[in-house]
């Protein structure tokens, strides 16, 4: 299993494209590039967890505060792409592999000193990067299916900048339709590999429930992983109900927020690397004979 760096990078240049204005949730553009999204997770051979791919859900009213320096129009409303690749056992917890994929869009005036009216922010490492990464996942993973012991669940979130809105909202959803979650691995940013060291930051919520995964024929890939209990993003829904969840993300954060996190400034020979490694990781979850849990920790021992 390797992935496709072009491919990749196809997906982020489509979704910092001009026509998608950033992406921002409740502007219209967020429902474009849901469309996008799921035809493209369409071709990997995903199918939809539920009757549709998009999921729609409500933006709070406060939008903390983000429509006084954002421009645009302003809807009540976002959406989750939700679809899944089915296994032999859908009886068993599966695994959740999501992405936000929404951005900031553009500023309707002078904020400070960083952020000029009209300035664009495409989010191209944030979080692009990491959306294109599921659905890469998901397509080299998909003729493995068969030898799955769990279905693979394919989320990418919107609203994660006005506060992981669409996570809360599908982890809700999930509990309510008795969708079983097991572990949830959750990708951010992961288009600036530094390339002094190729140093990935991997944060987990339970590092004891981490190692209890083997993961064969990782050391090749030339990338280092620290791993801490920390780092805020859309994980945090899963793991605020107790599911076992890993945060991957890359450590260089120069662009973030910045009108220069564009396609141009990623290193797609860090992704390529990075990509490698976590598809490894979620395939082991997907094969492995029991997912890690923190209640298993002394008897995996």
């Amino acid at each position: 299993m390797e992935c496709d760096p072009t491919a990749m990078y196809a997906t982020i240049k489509t979704l910092c494209a001009d026509s998608l204005g950033g992406r921002r949730a409740g502007s219209g553009n967020d429902l474009r590039a849901a469309r996008l999204l799921a035809d493209e997770l369409h071709a990997a051979g995903c199918e939809p967890l539920w009757r549709e791919a998009l999921v729609p859900f409500c933006i709070p009213a406060g939008r903390r505060g983000m429509d006084k320096v954002l421009a645009g129009e302003w809807r009540d409303s976002s959406y989750n792409v939700v679809m899944t690749i089915r296994s032999r056992h859908p009886e068993a917890e599966k695994v959740l592999l999501g992405a936000h994929y929404d951005h900031l869009g553009l500023f309707k005036a002078d904020k400070g000193k960083r952020h000029k009216a009209a300035d664009m922010l495409r989010g191209a490492n944030d979080n692009a990067s990491g959306t294109a990464a599921v659905v890469e996942i998901a397509r080299c993973l998909q003729p493995y299916a068969d030898s799955f012991r769990r279905d693979l669940v394919v989320a990418l979130f919107g609203a994660e900048e006005m506060g992981i809105v669409g996570s809360r909202h599908l982890e809700r959803m999930l509990r309510d339709s008795a969708v079983v979650v097991g572990h949830m691995v959750n990708l951010e940013m992961l288009g600036r590999l530094k390339e002094d060291n190729f140093r990935m930051h991997l944060f987990v919520d339970d590092m004891d429930a981490m190692k209890q995964i083997s993961v064969p024929n990782v050391d090749s890939l030339s990338v280092g992983v620290v791993m801490n209990n920390s780092g805020a993003s859309d994980h945090l829904s899963f793991t605020a109900m107790g599911i076992p969840a890993a945060l991957f993300t890359t450590d260089d954060m120069a662009t973030l927020h910045q009108a220069t996190d564009t396609p141009e400034s990623l290193n797609m020979e860090g992704m390529e690397r990075v990509v490698n490694y976590i598809m490894r990781n979620v395939h082991a979850l997907l094969t492995a004979e029991r997912l890690p849990s923190p209640n298993r920790t002394q008897e995996a021992q």
